[in-house]
C-alpha cells in the first residue's frame, strides 16, 4: 500500500490531463441518462466528447511534460468505465453483448493483476500501448453506431460484436505479451544487482 501512496501526491493528482480523466467520469451518468431518455444522438455526442477529451489529455501531458502515473492509472480506467456502462445499457438490448461484457472484464482483470505485478517490481506504471488504444476506439465506434442506428438488423449486430470480441483479444494477448516482457526484464535486472550487494563471500557457492 506505501508503494501506491507516492500516487496520490498532490503533483500527480493536480495536472491538466487529470482533470480531462475526472471530467471523463462526470459525463458517464449524462450519456447513461441520455441513453435511457432515449435521446441517442444526445448520448452518442457526449461519447464523442469524452472520445476527444480522452484523445487531448495524452497530448497535452506529452506536450507540457505533465505525464504522471496517476494519469497513466486513470486514462485507462476511465477508458474500462465507459465501455462498461455502454456494454450494461446495451446488453439490456442486444443480449450478444454480455458475451462480449464477459471477454472485456476477463482482459481488464488479466491486466489489472499484471499491471500490479509490473509495479512492484519496477516501481513504476506502465504507458498504454497503441493495441490498448485501438481496442478503445473500435469498442467506443461500435457501442456509439449501436446506440444511434437502433434498428439495424441482428446480423449485423453480430458480426459488430465480433469485431469487438477481436479487437479485445487481440489487445489482451499483446499486453500479456508486454507486461510479462516487463516483469522478466526487471528480474534479469535484479539479479546481477541482488549478487552484487551480497559480496564475493555471500555469493552461492558451485
Amino acid at each position: 500500500m506505501h508503494q501506491f501512496r507516492k500516487y496520490l501526491t498532490k503533483e500527480q493528482i493536480f495536472t491538466i490531463p487529470n482533470f480531462m480523466s475526472f471530467f471523463r467520469v462526470v459525463l458517464l451518468p449524462f450519456i447513461i441518462w441520455t441513453y435511457w431518455k432515449e435521446s441517442y444522438d444526445v448520448a452518442v455526442g457526449l461519447l464523442i466528447l469524452s472520445a476527444v477529451t480522452d484523445a487531448l489529455d495524452g497530448v497535452i501531458a506529452r506536450k507540457f511534460n505533465m505525464v504522471s502515473d496517476l494519469g497513466k492509472m486513470l486514462d485507462p480506467l476511465c477508458d474500462k468505465l465507459t465501455q462498461a456502462a455502454l456494454m450494461i445499457c446495451l446488453a439490456l438490448r442486444y443480449r450478444y453483448v454480455w458475451i462480449v461484457f464477459a471477454l472485456l472484464a476477463v482482459k481488464d482483470i488479466t491486466m489489472s493483476l499484471l499491471g500490479a505485478a509490473a509495479i512492484r517490481h519496477r516501481g513504476a506504471v506502465h504507458s498504454a500501448q497503441w493495441y490498448g488504444k485501438v481496442c478503445t476506439v473500435v469498442l467506443e465506434g461500435v457501442m456509439a453506431v449501436l446506440i444511434l442506428f437502433y434498428n439495424i438488423p441482428e446480423n449485423i449486430v453480430i458480426l459488430l460484436l465480433c469485431v469487438c470480441a477481436a479487437a479485445i483479444l487481440f489487445s489482451l494477448i499483446m499486453y500479456v505479451v508486454y507486461l510479462r516482457g516487463l516483469i522478466r526484464a526487471d528480474k534479469k535486472n535484479q539479479a546481477p544487482a541482488d549478487e552484487k550487494a551480497a559480496g564475493p563471500d555471500k555469493l552461492p557457492q558451485r
